[in-house]
């Protein structure tokens, strides 16, 4: 949910996530293939093969437990959603429910469980998912839409069991009233300036709701349940984060805020009054996931600041003074939207806390209250998705495909390699990485000595130095690791020169840089940063004869940069034709002296090496985003993969001369990865899904 996210923007940040959000209509809308004609196949170019990999449990936002029963839910932030079900007794995950199509984003959720059901409410569908706990099945979904015209969706729902209804805070600044008993929408209620609803928690002794805001001045709305009308509200300062906490035995109420340093405001729900302001650490921001235990008058929030770890702090509520606090790992991330936490009172050996983070895979962290200690840590399931990344090797007979991160962003990834046997088609192996090597959005081939290297993105949600990964291609492992400099993220494009023992890897900063790596030591040996307007790099291409590397980039139009490898020198850059935006992809044929690159609209640039200039255009039919690209020197071809079809393009006529559709049946992504076998006449595409697809493509 990055339309939500807070951020201070510099100029060329805003150009950057304008392309970004360009980019996301194409990658996260819905396409089925029943609705589009391709043009024909080309005899022969047709997809062979296809291997569906391992959905992960990704960016866990919201969670449930049902104690006497012994499970806890845990709900995603993808699409589809997906609810984690987890056995608390040996905290164990158990099995994971994916929803129907549609039902995605899943921020909001309440539990019934005297009569066994959850419901989920979705963000951007406005959906709401009944599922009954006994068998854990979707047994029904229902729009619920506040008003006929777009409201953004589901951020934060409470329910009372007693009289039969849940409440859903819309984003957009309404609630809406649903009856359990019949799944039935029966009442919406407009909060006045409520746009950014985003937390709640409910008195069904006293018979109120509240609801508050994300934005600054932050507002409270109490909401009469038995009439379902505005009793009053109250105006604060900063945003309210997603999960404040109640003592109805005591009358009082916690709501933790947003930016930092981050405040635990104590109000008093008889008169709405603020009786208390506990001021954490400068470094300690957004408070997020929270849960209280009245009886032993304690709370904890989680903070999710991209400044420091993040924390779960525990406040006395007696003296409303700070106790104690547990760090976590720099990989278990929690931001500021993560309401993914859930209290056990009842469990043998104390209270427990279950806290889960907003990763890919996510993490579910035990704490154990009484003296703030990790109980454990529950790892959920690994994916192989969003892949971005590929390398081949044809003498050894394997390919390699690397997982990207969600197209919404995570806060980390761990990253796994997934290793293809050409032969008959069959993954044979997956190597998952240390916590935070994720989102391989690169990746070469050292086929001469045997490994591959793969650059990763690291942080989705703010500047993170990149790392680069070189796995042994022998014994498929992770031999080692090489973090770049701080202001070097996002190495998600690359070239090799094997020959002279050399890689180059372009970061997606603002502007680029191009960093240099010895094979031989695995040692950086220098970079250079681009001119100002060269942002953002997203494809590169190697004339290791000339000694040239060159890096497209995201600009609007896309510019490519010419680099001489032997001084890391920029020689030159050149500006695309108006409208062709964002060169993603680009194959070359040092041979003949020209180099193709495929921009975000589908048109395929041609570039004369010789006179580094554009001498031609073709725009592809249908248009398409050109995610990713391979050349058949040989043969005279260029085939560009997009989110419905290989294109295949000859090189001698510069014209294109087939597509070969991609059969998948229900929505899915751009091909983002790709790479080819000339000898034996095969392709092999990565979608940007999850789960992932790898395609093959045949080409003879």
């Amino acid at each position: 949910m990055t339309e939500i996210y807070k951020v201070t923007q510099t100029q060329s940040e805003t150009r950057g996530l304008t392309r970004l959000l360009l980019k996301l209509i194409i990658i996260v809308g819905v396409i089925s293939v029943s609705e589009f004609v391709a043009i024909p196949a080309v005899a022969g170019q047709t997809v062979v093969g296809t291997i569906t990999l391992t959905r992960g449990d990704n960016n866990s936002f919201s969670a449930l437990i049902d104690s006497a029963h012994g499970f806890a839910y845990f709900a995603t932030d993808t699409e589809p959603g997906v609810v984690v079900k987890v056995r608390l007794s040996d905290f164990t995950r158990v099995g994971s429910l994916v929803l129907f199509k549609g039902d995605n984003f899943l921020s909001a959720a309440v539990i019934d469980t005297n009569s066994g059901f959850a419901y989920f409410g979705s963000f951007f569908s406005d959906r709401i998912e009944k599922v009954r706990l006994s068998d854990f099945t979707e047994v029904a979904s229902i729009s619920a839409r506040p008003t006929p015209r777009f409201t953004p969706g589901f951020t934060t729902a409470v329910i009372d069991t007693t009289n039969g209804f849940a409440y859903f805070g819309d984003y957009g600044g309404y609630v809406v009233k649903i009856r359990l008993l019949d799944f039935t929408k029966v009442g919406v209620l407009a909060l006045p300036n409520g746009f950014g609803t985003f937390g709640s928690i409910i008195d069904t002794t006293n018979g109120f709701a509240y609801f508050s805001t994300q934005f600054a001045p932050g507002t409270i709305y109490k909401i009469s349940l038995p009439d379902f009308t505005l009793a009053s509200s109250l105006s604060i300062a900063p945003g309210l984060g997603p999960t404040p906490l109640i003592d109805i035995a005591n009358g009082l109420s916690y709501w933790g805020t947003l930016g930092a340093p981050a405040s635990i405001l104590r109000i008093r729900l008889s008169d709405f009054t603020i009786t208390g302001n506990l001021t954490l650490g400068p470094t300690e921001g957004d408070l997020n996931s929270a849960v209280i235990n009245t009886s032993e008058g304690t709370a904890l929030f989680a903070t999710g600041t991209t400044t420091s770890p993040s924390e779960i702090i525990k406040i006395n509520l007696s003296d409303f003074k700070r106790d104690s606090s547990l760090t976590l790992a720099s990989y278990e991330t929690l931001l500021f939207l993560s309401a993914g936490s859930v209290i056990d009172t009842e469990a043998p050996g104390g209270t427990f806390a279950y806290f889960s983070t907003y990763t890919s895979p996510s993490f579910v962290i035990k704490v154990k209250l009484s003296n703030m200690s990790r109980a454990g840590t529950l790892k959920l399931q690994q994916g192989e998705e969003w892949l971005a990344s590929a390398v081949i090797d044809p003498a050894g007979g394997f390919v390699y495909f690397g997982t990207g991160a969600p197209s919404f962003g995570t806060g980390s990834a761990t990253g796994a390699i997934t290793k293809i046997r050409l032969s008959d088609f069959t993954k044979v192996g997956t190597l998952v990485l240390n916590p935070g090597e994720g989102n391989l959005c690169s990746a070469v081939i050292d086929t001469a000595n045997g490994f591959a290297y793969f650059g990763a993105g690291t942080n989705e949600q703010g500047p993170a130095p990149g790392i680069i990964i070189k796995v042994r291609l022998s014994d498929f492992t992770r031999v080692a690791a090489l973090t770049l400099n701080p202001d070097e993220s996002g190495p998600c494009t690359g070239a090799i020169d094997s020959a002279n023992g050399f890689a180059y890897f372009g970061t997606q900063t603002f502007p680029g840089t191009v960093v240099k790596i010895r094979l031989s030591n695995f040692t950086r040996v220098g970079a250079i940063t681009l001119n100002l307007g060269e942002d953002f790099l997203t494809s590169t291409i190697i004339d290791v004869s000339s000694g040239f590397v060159y890096f497209g980039t995201a600009d609007f139009p896309g510019v490519i940069v010419k680099v001489r490898t032997s001084d890391l020198t920029e020689m030159a850059s050149l500006t695309l034709n108006t409208g062709e935006d964002e060169a993603v992809s680009a194959v070359i044929d040092p041979s003949s002296g020209f180099a193709y690159f495929g921009t975000f609209e589908g048109i395929v640039t041609k570039i004369s090496l010789s006179t580094f200039s554009e001498v031609g255009s073709l725009t592809l039919s249908p248009p398409d985003f050109l995610g990713s690209a391979v050349i058949d020197v040989p043969n005279g071809f260029a085939y560009f993969g997009g989110v419905l079809s290989v294109t295949k393009v000859q090189l001698s006529t510069f014209t294109q001369v087939g597509s070969a559709p991609i059969p998948i049946n229900g929505p899915g992504g751009p091909l983002t990865s790709a790479a080819i076998d000339t000898a034996a006449g095969q392709a092999y595409f990565g979608e940007s899904f999850s789960p992932g697809r790898i395609y093959k493509i045949s080409l003879t």
